[in-house]
């Protein structure tokens, strides 16, 4: 019974001896940011500084996907680097039969991407004057890490304008180099004054101040939708519009101030250069718009831009 407890206390103090004595001592578990795995990430040294520091340099395999882990077993990596001279043969080892590495992240969660994109409405919110937009994701994203770094993203939204996007892209940069890509699909609303229908209008209607009235409602589907009547009265509706419903540049037309067949005065400014005709009209035109002009003296055609009513300049 002596002798036998005798051997285990040697084996005991041996054990010790060694695990003190030890070059290299692997840890249980380990750490990284970067893509490689080093030496020095996994154990720690009994050898002198200089040795040390060449030690934790070498390499001993790729790290796993930021946020996640793998378990190494120990004897590989003596083995592996061993065999591969990186190491010197005679340097004694001990420590952990395993190591378990984890890659550190940058933890993107469901609520920091609803907070990106408010941010980006928010920062935007010139686009839209004096309506309040919102988006609510059609269902959460799933959490993911990212590689640590000077982190940086870009929202896209799926309409230039952003009212009547349904989507929202956002693309995530770390230390200028693209990570991820990903779209959050949902429902974006927008609240807001517009100008609306004060009844039921159809096609054909020339507007007039009392058929609009101002509200505020969901402008998020009513692209275009504007808050000055003055910008549709004196247009003609090119559909019918129900009663409430938003009216936008789109769905009026303006009004021709010169008609075909009209006699027109036709005007020639240059310098000090100012000459007037009569014309004809040879088409009808709204404001702005080029239309063909007979000069009635000459007979000869030109292309002039509608002024206003009854006249017409010549664009030299």
């Amino acid at each position: 019974m002596k002798r036998i407890l005798f051997y285990l206390l040697a084996a005991f103090f041996w054990l010790c001896h060694n695990a003190l004595s030890a070059d290299i001592t692997l840890l249980e578990r380990a750490e990284v940011s970067g893509q490689l795995i080093r030496l020095g990430d996994v154990a720690d040294f009994q050898v002198e500084p200089e040795l040390a520091k060449a030690l934790a340099t070498v390499p001993i395999g790729q790290a796993p996907g930021p946020g996640e882990s793998i378990t190494i077993r120990s004897m590989h990596i003596k083995r592996n680097l061993i065999h591969a001279r990186k190491v010197p043969r005679e340097l004694s080892w001990t420590g952990s039969p395993a190591v378990t590495i984890y890659r550190k992240g940058i933890q993107v969660s469901a609520d920091r991407i609803q907070e990106i994109i408010n941010e980006y409405l928010s920062a935007n919110s010139h686009l839209v004057p004096e309506a309040k937009m919102s988006f609510t994701p059609q269902s959460l994203p799933l959490p993911f890490v990212l590689p640590l770094g000077k982190l940086e993203y870009e929202v896209v939204p799926s309409h230039p304008g952003i009212l009547g996007s349904s989507r929202f892209s956002i693309i995530f940069k770390v230390d200028d180099r693209v990570v991820k890509n990903m779209s959050v699909i949902g429902s974006l609303d927008a609240i807001g004054k517009a100008i609306v229908a004060n009844a039921s209008l159809k096609k054909g209607t020339l507007l007039r101040p009392q058929d609009l009235t101002t509200a505020v409602i969901d402008i998020s589907k009513a692209v275009g939708a504007t808050t000055d009547a003055a910008e549709l009265v004196g247009k003609r509706l090119k559909k019918n519009v129900r009663s409430g419903s938003p009216i936008s540049q789109k769905m009026v037309e303006t009004l021709p101030v010169v008609f075909r067949g009209q006699k027109v005065k036709i005007v020639l400014s240059t310098g000090s250069l100012f000459l007037t005709a009569t014309g004809l009209a040879h088409s009808d035109g709204r404001l702005e718009e080029m239309i063909r002009v007979q000069n009635l003296s000459s007979n000869k055609i030109l292309y002039c831009r509608v002024a206003a009513p009854g006249l017409v300049e010549v664009m030299l």
